[in-house]
């Protein structure tokens, strides 16, 4: 039994360093350690002989004869290959994590949905985990890697939250499974007339301009998280435009994806017989750089149509689903880092949308047909606006590692309507139609750990914010939450 173990210990060594590259990728370690090991599994053979020549004559080996130091050479070997595999796997591939732990503090007054006008609801001890594997790799010089691996949830809780989906699993606290957040590729074609890159996947499209102010990180997204704000499938182009334009980091970005897919669940390749409903496209498109002349800023102009946006009855307990109309929005995103080295960052984004009903409706819990953004028999456009500005303020102060204090505010109009579900507020407050104020203090520890106080009310002046589905009405619902969060990156 022990040669058996040997010899496989031996094989694994050679497979490990020599034998990787039929799949096409060759590991390689330094010959003095591919030596050593080789070495180590000779002598350790030589001491199984050894043992088994001295093998009582039951076919028992005796305790004598069993050399005591034989176990932790073997771990040794062992401990060696994970080593050179490890190193191998970092070598291709970037790992990092991060985990949150969040505390909020609700209050929710005057909401139809909790007892109407005088109604006082509160959560008082709301807390989340979140969990994020960060995986980067730069496959060739011209083709990387991007992924990202979400856990979220409630604190001793496994229920799902009604309102998730794909565009929002990974946002959204659920069970303490998995969900894929992002994972695309880079892909730029050498010998092009123009710049240009590819990207496919699962879109960095959640957590976009300025959310990395608030979030205190680097950008993490292409797209501004007033117009949308979630994950997303597709394929995006883009063209570099700054040797044509001389604005910095200038170009043109040309997006294509799915928000919703309509399959038959028991033949997966198959459209579903006999439905009333196409899949959901999105077409966007995107020009952004520099601003000419201010350092460290970002200008974003965007164009967004989902088109057979589908209406699904089940949320609100009716049946059916049906493709109900389009949506077209657009948007505008200016954002400067450390003014003139005043420390401050400021931006401010502007949103239009517009509606194209088709006149499909489905039915909701009260029996009545439901349209994109009409209720009964309507199929009337709706516009509607926004506005999401703000500022950070960076202390020079080192003792207390240069914390941030930041302010924010946005306004939504009556028929406002962004796709902001994957927001990682669990209130969705870019969708809010009416006010919204937030304030934060940002408190680094070291360069890994960060804390975050913030308090934030909202002023719902219409109802149904965030919902594409039926018409409003008028609210005096109110939102107070208090919060504290704790993050670690590394």
């Amino acid at each position: 039994m022990k040669k058996i173990l040997l010899t496989a210990g031996a094989l694994l060594a050679w497979t490990s360093c020599a034998v990787a590259g039929a799949g096409g990728q060759t590991v390689a370690i330094p010959v003095e350690d591919y030596k050593a090991i080789l070495e180590r599994l000779d002598t350790l053979q030589k001491r199984v002989d050894q043992m088994e020549r001295a093998e009582s004559p039951s076919g028992k080996a005796t305790a004598a004869a069993m050399p005591s130091k034989l176990a932790k050479d073997v771990e040794t070997i062992y401990d060696t290959l994970d080593k050179v595999e490890t190193k191998t796997l970092k070598d291709r591939i970037n790992l990092g994590a991060e985990l949150r732990t969040r505390a909020d503090f609700f209050k929710l007054k005057n909401d139809a949905n909790f007892g109407g006008a005088g109604s006082v609801e509160h959560n008082d001890n709301h807390w989340t985990n979140r969990f994020r594997l960060n995986l980067d790799s730069e496959i060739r010089k011209n083709l990387l890697f991007t992924g990202r691996i979400t856990a979220y949830k409630n604190f001793a809780n496994s229920d799902n939250n009604a309102f998730a989906n794909d565009s929002n699993a990974a946002h959204l606290p659920g069970d303490s499974g998995l969900k894929l957040d992002r994972a695309y590729v880079d892909w730029i074609p050498e010998g092009m007339p123009i710049p240009l890159a590819l990207t496919f996947g699962r879109h960095p499209s959640s957590e976009g301009p300025p959310s990395e102010l608030k979030e205190n990180r680097l950008r993490q997204s292409t797209y501004p998280s007033l117009l949308f704000d979630g994950e997303a499938d597709g394929v995006v182009a883009t063209i570099g435009l700054e040797r044509y334009l001389g604005w910095k980091n200038s170009g043109i970005r040309f997006a294509w994806g799915k928000a919703y897919q309509d399959t038959n669940t028991s033949v997966s390749y198959m459209d579903n017989a006999g439905g009333m409903y196409d899949d959901t496209n999105i077409y966007a498109m995107f020009f952004e750089t520099e601003i000419p002349g201010v350092r460290d800023s970002l200008l974003v102009l965007s164009a967004l149509q989902a088109a057979d946006l589908v209406g699904d009855g089940t949320y609100v307990g009716g049946t059916g689903k049906a493709d109900i109309g389009d949506m077209t929005l657009y948007g505008l995103h200016v954002q400067a880092n450390n003014v003139v080295d005043s420390g401050f960052d400021l931006f401010f984004s502007s949103g239009l949308n517009k509606t194209d009903p088709s006149g499909n409706t489905v039915t909701d819990a009260y029996g009545r047909p439901t349209g994109l953004m009409n209720t009964g028999a309507n199929t009337d456009e709706h516009s509607g606006w926004a506005i999401h500005t703000g500022l950070r303020y960076n202390i020079p102060y080192k003792p207390w590692n240069n914390p941030k204090v930041g302010f924010e505010y946005n306004h939504g109009s009556d028929n406002w309507f962004s796709f902001t579900w994957g927001s990682a507020e669990l209130y969705n407050k870019l969708a809010t139609r009416g006010d919204a104020y937030d304030f934060y203090y940002i408190q680094p520890f070291n360069e890994n750990l960060f804390g975050r106080l913030g308090y934030t009310h909202i002023d719902y002046n219409y109802t149904n914010s965030g919902m594409h589905l039926g018409d409003f009405g008028d609210s005096i619902a109110e939102l107070d939450n208090l919060y504290f969060l704790l993050d670690v990156r590394f």
